[in-house]
């Protein structure tokens, strides 16, 4: 610490420099801290995931009767069929988008893990009209238990009134469930299902079905399929691990945030090992003055590398911290029901943050500090 006023000297020598290759080093980490924050997502996603349920829905798109509950069920291995649709809409104006998931009855019995007691469930089973609300959508939209809103739907979930107005009353504010990022409302399935045209009546838009062996599920989905495939409605059932995996989805998501990651790591070290061996080239004959009063060549080649690590490290910390606020706000922006998910800023993210910028600083002070080590000092001192 007693050579620390030596290196901020040498930083702050060129202040617009200095202030700029800092703002630049924490955008990299900003960028850095939201990709790997999305991996850490997609881990925890493909972690919570279970190993015993599938999602089946209608393989060419559309709407399917409720009545294939009991066939799906009677496939050996089924424990347990519930059905979930969705109400897609916006509150008073339609920049304010909201996503309302129906569920059955036995929704709560294939996903017991949801933190939502058996009272909270017979909240809105009592109140047709009853909504559970997570603590994050309550808070985005102002909500408290008892409150009404109204969702107004597309023309295509016209109700059998003919309007497209679906009134709520907020029976409960739960929870939220890790991996819905933007928080959920859940209402009932039956006052969708009623209050709907007639010809809509009796359909859903997937089946979510509980198994009794967690070691068969995709044995068990295709089984599920096969039993419809020459049906008016087929289905395409996916196991509840495979839908968590990104990798799934044709192009690997996560793979691709490493590599931006990676970019933003290089150009850091792009940027830092240029101001670094600007800084050494501008201050030879100082460096030579150094080693001439006694400081070695491990000494001279530690306050380069000091010299880096300083707005490597500085920025990395803002970068990540600017990241983890930034995460904070994305739920509000984001329009619900979209997909799109939160990174999460794990205690990992900071430190992957902080060996980076370590390895970067390391990185961009080690040719500086070669040409210091074989540098002719009676030379550097003439200022040749």
């Amino acid at each position: 610490m007693k050579y620390f006023p030596l290196v901020w000297a040498a930083v702050m020598r060129k202040p617009a420099r200095a202030v700029l290759t800092l703002l630049s080093v924490m955008l990299a980490f900003t960028l850095f801290g939201l990709t790997i924050g999305m991996n850490a997502t997609f881990d925890k996603l493909q972690e919570e995931a279970r190993a015993d349920r599938i999602f089946s829905g209608a393989r060419f798109g559309g709407q399917l009767p409720i009545g294939m509950v009991r066939q799906i069920e009677s496939v050996p291995g089924v424990a347990l069929v519930a059905s979930s649709n969705n109400l897609f809409g916006y509150i008073q104006d339609p920049k304010n988008r909201v996503f309302v998931q129906m569920n059955d009855e036995n929704v709560p019995k294939v996903n017991p893990e949801w933190p939502i007691t058996p009272q909270q469930w017979q909240m809105v089973r009592d109140n047709r009209r009853g909504l559970l609300v997570s603590r994050r959508q309550a808070e985005r939209w102002h909500l408290k238990v008892g409150d009404t809103l109204t969702v107004i739907t597309p023309p295509i979930q016209k109700k059998a009134d003919g309007t497209n107005n679906w009134t709520f009353q907020v029976a409960a504010i739960t929870p939220d469930i890790s991996y819905m990022m933007q928080g959920y409302m859940f209402g009932n399935y039956d006052y969708m299902d009623k209050a709907r045209l007639l010809s809509d009546q009796g359909k859903t838009g997937v089946f979510r079905i509980k198994l009794k062996d967690p070691t068969r599920t995709a044995e068990i989905a295709e089984e599920i399929d096969d039993k419809f495939a020459n049906s008016s409605t087929p289905l395409q059932s996916i196991t509840e691990k495979a839908a968590f995996d990104v990798s799934n989805t044709g192009m690997d998501i996560a793979a691709v945030d490493r590599e931006v990651a990676l970019a933003g790591m290089f150009m850091v070290l792009f940027l830092t090992a240029n101001g670094i061996a600007q800084a050494v080239r501008e201050r030879l004959a100082e460096f030579a003055t150094l080693k001439t009063i006694g400081f070695s060549d491990r000494g001279v080649i530690g306050l380069v590398f000091a010299e880096a690590a300083i707005p490597c490290l500085l920025g990395a910390g803002l970068g990540v911290g600017f990241a983890a606020l930034l995460t904070k706000f994305l739920p509000a922006l984001v329009p619900p029901g979209d997909g799109v998910p939160i990174p999460t800023m794990t205690a990992m993210v900071f430190v992957w943050a902080a060996i980076c910028a370590a390895v970067v600083a390391f990185a961009s002070s080690a040719l500086p500090a070669l040409r210091l080590k074989r540098m002719d000092i009676a030379t550097a001192l003439s200022g040749r």
